[in-house]
């Protein structure tokens, strides 16, 4: 398992915003890459409420299940994350449920977890001031959106240098949840 604390600042983009930062740092379509969310909350949606995320990515041949938790910053969460085999993944996926017990590390969990769906991201990632800066369009229930993020470890010089960003592209600031947050606001509105 894995344990880490994730500091990042996103905003979300119009298509046009997108494909001038893509131009801007010179990312053509071959520097992005594809990855499959699949999350899972309870049937009354305790996960949710209690401001956590769970989901299973698959990257190519990697499959992670995942843990989000909130911390005391509204930039910051602690990732639990577990690698699971080809079938263990095909079976959570085939059921449309997982047990994380199973797992030790989930252990905090409800018993069962259902999932609500999937979404699809390409995404590139370039360094960027200390940083990662990542771009991602994203494909969920009809929806597509695109959004950047910045993924850093010092919370202060990582606030200057996105702001700095967006003002640099002439980006206005947009509220922008989290893409869990974003696809279940859409899966409850169908």
């Amino acid at each position: 398992m894995n344990v880490q604390k994730e500091i990042e600042f996103k905003n979300l983009l119009e298509k046009e915003e997108f494909n001038e930062l893509c131009n801007a740092f010179g990312i053509s379509q071959q520097d992005f890459h594809v990855q499959t969310n699949t999350y899972f909350d309870t049937k009354n949606h305790q996960l949710r409420d209690s401001r956590m995320g769970f989901r299973l990515r698959v990257v190519g041949e990697r499959n992670e299940l995942t843990l989000k938790a909130p911390t005391d910053n509204v930039h910051t969460m602690m990732e639990s994350t577990h690698l699971i085999s080809a079938n263990e993944r095909d079976e959570i996926l085939s059921k449309q449920s997982i047990k994380p017990r199973e797992f030790s590390e989930f252990q905090q969990l409800p018993e069962l977890l259902l999932a609500f769906g999937s979404l699809r991201t390409e995404r590139a990632e370039i360094s960027y001031q200390g940083g990662l800066l990542v771009l991602d369009r994203s494909d969920y229930l009809g929806t597509t959106d695109y959004e950047v993020e910045y993924e850093v470890t010092d919370i202060a010089s990582g606030q200057q240098s996105f702001n700095e960003l967006l003002k640099n592209h002439h980006i206005p600031k947009r509220q922008t949840p989290k893409k869990i947050a974003r696809f279940m606001k859409a899966a409850e509105s169908k």
